[in-house]
């Protein structure tokens, strides 16, 4: 095992002065933390900078507040700040296996790190990391194929979301926008179209529970269900239909973040499960199908109706369920809705295969990190 300090070189970012950040990008651009892991920033700096502090397209950076990022910088030439670190590797070291190396380590660092407010990585920890280093053959077939992997997934979840705007797409395409109606569909209040409308439960999760409990992080910000962290709990039979969720009803996020509020989802499951109470269920009449109606729900168009609606709170904004219901909704033609639905369904099809795909990939993915870097 070698410490990281003997293996390349730490380069911590400047304290370059925030009164002169300047969203102008006329001026020299700058990466703060949260340009680690997405690539590109927003911030630029108006002062002057030594070369030494220039990051280039395809330097190794490490976030040290917050999540203990590593990623290649994927833009242009920009200014190293501070509570941001570079790596530069000897020459007997393959960067693409170092990354790979730290990716693993730092999220477990992470993860036992306690925090107050922010999480901390000091440049002192960053350096002492003990690194096991095999010869550069190896170092060379390890990385190789953990980024074959990583591009497969990444290439996977491109796939998925090319999908999503597709559908979203030819939603608007044949039944235009829901705030102009420019195909003057007959428009109604969301109260007109419901049969039932239901809060969820507020009891606690419990292990062992006898039903399946989605909260509101089951509800995914495109309209689907994401099982991944599914909690139970007991419900008394005199109970249950209040909260239960039946295929075919639909899911309302009522309260979350102000980016999240609102977050709709079709229930297309054939196992019953209990809503927790920040969800609303609602049951439609035979106006509109749930999958129109859920996709309605999500365009970007009626998210911002939404945002503009909610109640904000400290840290979350809230829609009760007399404001859902006084929400404006376009009744298409249902021919036209039952095509779409069938568009949507082939769709879908694409999407599990591709999602089957990704899933394999990411096993075996999470396998060799975990073979490789324990």
């Amino acid at each position: 095992m070698t410490e990281l300090k003997e293996i390349c070189k730490v380069q911590c970012g400047f304290a370059f002065d925030s009164k002169k950040f300047t969203e102008d990008d006329s001026f020299s651009p700058l990466i703060r933390i949260r340009d680690v892991k997405r690539g590109f920033t927003q911030t630029y700096y108006t002062g002057e900078f030594s070369f030494e502090y220039i990051v280039h397209k395809g330097d190794l950076l490490v976030g040290m507040d917050g999540e203990f990022n590593i990623a290649r910088w994927n833009s242009d030439d920009a200014l190293l700040n501070q509570r941001v670190c570079r790596i530069i590797a000897n020459n007997n070291v393959n960067e693409e296996y170092l990354r790979f190396y730290l990716k693993r380590t730092l999220k477990l660092i992470e993860s036992k790190t306690s925090f107050v407010t922010v999480k901390h990585l000091s440049t002192k920890q960053l350096n002492g990391l003990r690194i096991n280093l095999p010869c550069m053959e190896d170092q060379q077939r390890i990385s190789k194929q953990l980024s074959t992997l990583e591009l497969m997934i990444q290439k996977n979840k491109k796939v998925l979301e090319l999908l999503d705007e597709l559908v979203k797409a030819r939603f608007v395409e044949m039944f235009g926008d829901p705030i102009e109606n420019q195909k003057d569909w007959e428009v109604v209040k969301i109260r007109d179209i419901v049969t039932d409308v239901r809060y969820g439960t507020s009891k606690p999760a419990v292990e062992g529970g006898r039903y399946p409990y989605l909260r509101m992080n089951n509800l995914t910000v495109d309209g689907g269900l994401d099982l991944s962290d599914l909690k139970y709990i007991d419900i008394p039979d005199n109970e249950i239909e209040k909260c239960v969720v039946r295929k075919g009803d639909i899911l309302f996020n009522r309260t979350n973040s102000i980016d999240l509020i609102g977050k709709t989802a079709v229930y297309n499951l054939l196992d019953d499960m209990v809503i927790a109470g920040y969800i609303i269920r609602i049951r439609l009449n035979n106006q509109i199908l749930p999958d129109v109606f859920s996709q309605y729900m999500n365009l970007e168009a009626m998210k911002k109706v939404l945002r503009g609606m909610a109640k904000g709170a400290v840290n979350q904004a809230n829609i009760n369920a007399q404001e859902l219901q006084s929400i404006k909704v376009y009744i298409p033609n249902m021919e036209l809705q039952k095509q779409y639905v069938e568009f949507k369904e082939e769709i879908d099809k694409s999407r599990s295969r591709i999602q089957k795909s990704l899933e394999a990939s990411q096993e075996l993915f999470d396998s060799l990190m975990q073979e490789y870097f324990g």
